[in-house]
């Protein structure tokens, strides 16, 4: 998919910020179990280590921990309220803007975020924000959503969660229907939820608690996503003349990347 920076930005204020914004409390109350392998790399955080968390969520992966600082970032006001609640040190931005000096952050984490940009330039400009912020030897870690969903014969916990017959969730057609986002004059494929991906561009629909929702809430809300080829994330990273990439990997669905700000 081929978009100007202008419809880029319009395609996910419309499908992705404005999504969050209304569905924000459901969200959060699905997202509670932080992923392994994130606690594992901020586990190695030092005492006075500033962590940072760009589009934190509801801040799952904030800990109790009292010797590090522990600073999160997110587009959607809504999110940024509900860790504000919890009193988590948390503020609104975009991730292509972070209003942080560079050189100053020891950790990082990005999880579930970059694949909601609609363009490559964007993506890298976001992995280039991140690396700015990080002082030399500090290290990120990057989770987008990928193509592949079930690798080495294995389903990702996304189609393990299917409803349909589990052991057929793999060959699983996704449907053909498209969604017009007219104010761009685009037409984008709409996932079917919980089968593998067929479209890198596509909206995936994201239906409210139906005990919750309100009467302006009750329609289904598409959600803009890029999911990524095995190479192309690290292939991004690499792009980053100071950026040197320490480990790569496929996590339940995910491509994952850690990577590490040099001094050139």
């Amino acid at each position: 998919m081929s978009l100007n920076e202008k419809n880029a930005s319009e395609l996910e204020f419309q499908h992705v910020h404005d999504v969050y914004e209304n569905i924000a409390s459901h969200f959060s109350e699905t997202r509670q179990k932080p992923w392994p392998n994130v606690v594992k790399f901020l586990s190695k955080s030092k005492p006075g280590a500033i962590v940072l968390d760009v589009g934190c969520g509801n801040a799952k992966y904030f800990t109790n921990t009292s010797d590090i600082f522990q600073l999160g970032c997110d587009r959607s006001t809504q999110l940024a309220q509900i860790c504000k609640n919890r009193n988590h040190q948390v503020f609104n931005c975009d991730c292509l803007q972070l209003p942080i000096r560079s050189n100053c952050v020891d950790l990082c984490i990005s999880i579930a975020v970059l694949h909601h940009l609609a363009t490559s330039d964007r993506r890298l400009k976001a992995l280039r924000e991140i690396n700015r912020v990080l002082a030399v030897g500090g290290q990120a870690l990057v989770y987008v959503w990928a193509k592949e969903q079930c690798r080495n014969h294995n389903l990702s916990t996304y189609l393990k969660q299917s409803k349909i017959n589990k052991p057929k969730a793999e060959s699983t057609p996704e449907l053909t229907k498209e969604f017009c986002v007219e104010s761009i004059d685009v037409n984008l494929p709409i996932h079917t939820n919980r089968s593998n991906f067929i479209h890198n561009d596509l909206l995936v629909p994201w239906k409210l608690n139906q005990k919750k929702k309100q009467e302006n809430e009750s329609k289904t809300h598409l959600r803009y996503y890029h999911v990524f080829e095995e190479f192309e994330l690290k292939l991004l990273c690499e792009q980053i003349y100071d950026c040197k990439v320490i480990d790569y990997y496929y996590d339940q669905g995910n491509w994952c990347v850690i990577f590490e700000k040099i001094a050139i």
